[in-house]
């Protein structure tokens, strides 16, 4: 069955990641990234601001089109899709907090969202855990939670049909949102809004066929609807946060739309290109391993940042792909050489 235009989705969304996080510190300083440049740039935090509205959603869109897929397919229960969700999610989370990120934000001291520079090593950890601290791996736990959910009501959208879920997931999203703030502990109050990108997937699923046929008859004119959608609100700053939910999925099925039209055209290609591959088979490895890359390549360059903020940034996201590329590379390997001297001693 295709999921070509999912697999190329998620690895472009990926990749946009790590783009967005070298042109962050260009951006207007705020709580969540305090490396920055001495000259923030308009326009680059008007780019960064547009592709948050595409990149994350899109990347819980294809997750939550997965999930429903493997809920069809795969006929698993729901202690089995448990399971699942969290080996998948939960596991390189503790890992990469107990391996990666707390020690290396310690070592350097860099500063980060509930981790200020000087906080011990101890404190980060306690942090780390308490899912306070997660720099970019914030996204694995609201992502389990938002599955968790879904997992949990999937029969329950069988009955009330998806008009009834994406009512459903708005009213959560609101409730969690107005009333969930305090919920910081392993960022459940960031869940509001997932819900809705990961229900968006399931219904890209549940729909997959009569949509394909939709698209296919009106591919431009739904194209440039959504297209005008997403600009109305990429143009608007401080957007209430109901119509911040629409701008998402307006970016997320924009995204979809491209990824579908290029998937058929050039995915063939793309794959048979070697660079693409390696980092589409790796996607996931590259988006754990890459942060703190990006802010100590930041630290490291910070003599250049008198530079143009686009050289810079093009400069800032190549040297952290390819560090990113030999720490993968690395992995890798050893995960190899474990898996056949495991299978040698057995």
């Amino acid at each position: 069955m295709r999921v070509d235009e999912i697999n190329l989705l998620k690895t472009c969304s990926l990749l946009g990641v790590i783009f967005v996080h070298a042109l962050l510190p260009f951006t207007v300083p705020g709580i969540f990234w305090k490396m920055v440049a001495e000259q923030p740039n308009i326009t680059a935090g008007w780019i960064a601001s547009s592709l948050g509205l595409i990149i994350i959603p899109s990347f819980m869109m294809a997750s939550g089109y997965l999930l429903a897929r493997s809920l069809e397919l795969k006929k698993r229960s729901f202690a089995e899709q448990l399971a699942n969700r969290a080996k998948r999610l939960l596991s390189p989370w503790l890992c990469m907090t107990l391996f990666w990120t707390v020690p290396l934000y310690t070592l350097f001291d860099l500063p980060a969202y509930n981790r200020p520079v000087g906080l011990s090593l101890l404190h980060t950890y306690e942090a780390g855990l308490k899912g306070l601290f997660n720099e970019h791996l914030w996204f694995l736990l609201v992502l389990f939670w938002a599955s968790v959910f879904w997992l949990a009501a999937f029969p329950l959208l069988k009955r009330i049909g998806q008009l009834g879920g994406l009512v459903l997931a708005f009213a959560l999203s609101w409730l969690i949102d107005r009333y969930g703030r305090g919920l910081t502990w392993y960022t459940l109050w960031e869940t509001a809004g997932p819900l809705i990108h990961v229900f968006l997937g399931i219904s890209l699923w549940t729909c997959r066929d009569r949509l394909d046929v939709f698209l296919k008859r009106r591919k431009v004119p739904v194209f440039t609807v959504t297209l005008l959608l997403y600009a109305l609100f990429a143009s608007r700053v401080d957007l209430p946060q109901i119509l911040y939910w629409i701008a998402c999925c307006a970016g997320a099925l924009l995204a979809y739309q491209a990824s579908l039209y290029c998937s058929r055209r050039w995915y063939k290609d793309l794959r048979g290109n070697v660079c693409y591959r390696y980092f589409e088979d790796n996607a996931f490895r590259f988006y754990l391993f890459h942060m703190p890359g990006g802010l100590l390549v930041f630290k490291a360059l910070d003599a250049l940042t008198s530079l143009p903020p686009l050289p810079f940034v093009l400069l800032s996201f190549t040297l952290n792909l390819a560090a990113t590329t030999l720490i993968v590379a690395l992995v890798n390997t050893v995960e190899a050489f474990a898996r056949n001297f495991t299978a040698k001693a057995g």
